[in-house]
């Protein structure tokens, strides 16, 4: 995605994305705002999907009646266990691969206190909500305490949804700027690998066979590995042929496979994976790819060069 596009990815577009704030003091109040959205969604035969705590959801539930169980619920601690770029990338998966493309999709995620989950987490998820649902038929709806920075909040939603109206915001801002104040923190160390190789152009068929080898000990299928096995090659012939030349390939057996392919270059891509790249484009497509194949993909750059780290997890497919 070049610049102008992701400029254009916070705009709101009628028939594309609708990204709307929705600030709330009390559950009962929050309730009021979503009520008419969401009935309007759920009697047009639209999908709606809720990410709310218990208060919220309760609340929602007992004004809506029996229409409540036309809702997809999630659990907030499961969905954001994962970085927010993962996060975004789901929720646009989910949207691409909905049976009804025709339907508007409608989801409410809130922002809340989770523990681990720090106070940037919301503000990259936004910024990522607003490029990677770009132009898709959903309508996100993000509650979040009325007492908290608000002009965060416009930051990242081009309307705020206040007394049952759609009220626009001023000050949108370029995602790309936005998460230069806002960068996703380093993964945490994993100590010693389960194994390792070095990467070169001629090592890629062993770096497959590793990978290949080393998943079933994470206690990945046969369709779980076949995915890793790809995402990592893409990865590593990445490296090997855009990047330096040579880097690292690591690998750790812990909830799932966890692969990590280091060098020496630097990646100047904001939101990694998150979209895919045009169809006559060469370029991005191995990591879009990696991201699809994977539960979790994180890129990060530091002194000592570029780290991509994926994980699949052993239920075996992609989020």
């Amino acid at each position: 995605m070049d610049q102008g596009t992701v400029q254009g990815a916070a705009r709101q577009r009628p028939d594309g994305m609708v990204h709307e704030g929705v600030p709330y003091r009390e559950p009962a109040l929050l309730a009021r705002e979503l009520h008419a959205p969401v009935d309007e969604a759920l009697r047009g035969g639209g999908r709606v999907v809720a990410v709310l705590d218990g208060p919220n959801r309760a609340a929602l539930e007992s004004l809506l009646g029996s229409a409540a169980s036309g809702i997809e619920w999630r659990e907030p601690a499961e969905v954001h266990r994962v970085p927010a770029f993962t996060v975004a990338g789901r929720w646009a998966r989910a949207i691409r691969r909905d049976p009804h493309p025709d339907a508007r999709t409608t989801v409410i995620a809130q922002h809340l206190d989770l523990p681990g989950v720090e106070r940037g987490h919301w503000i990259r998820l936004d910024a990522a909500l607003n490029v990677a649902l770009d132009g898709l038929p959903v309508t996100m709806l993000c509650p979040c305490p009325a007492d908290r920075d608000l002009d965060l909040v416009r930051a990242t939603h081009a309307a705020l949804r206040v007394g049952g109206e759609s009220l626009p915001t001023a000050g949108v801002r370029d995602p790309v700027e936005l998460l230069a104040d806002y960068p996703p923190p380093p993964p945490p160390d994993l100590g010693p690998p389960a194994a390792e190789l070095a990467v070169t152009i001629d090592a890629l068929p062993a770096v497959r066979r590793l990978v290949a080898r080393t998943a079933p000990l994470a206690g990945l299928d046969p369709e779980g590995t076949a995915d890793l096995v790809l995402a990592v090659n893409e990865i590593a012939t990445n490296s090997v042929e855009h990047g330096p030349g040579h880097g690292r390939l690591r690998l750790w057996t812990r909830n799932g496979l966890v692969a990590e392919v280091h060098d020496v270059g630097r990646m100047a891509v904001p939101f990694p994976g998150i979209v895919a790249p045009p169809a006559a484009g060469a370029r991005g497509r191995g990591l879009w790819l990696a991201s699809e194949l994977s539960d979790v993909l994180q890129v990060w750059s530091d002194a000592t060069g570029t780290t991509v780290r994926l994980l699949v997890e052993p239920h075996g497919g992609a989020g």
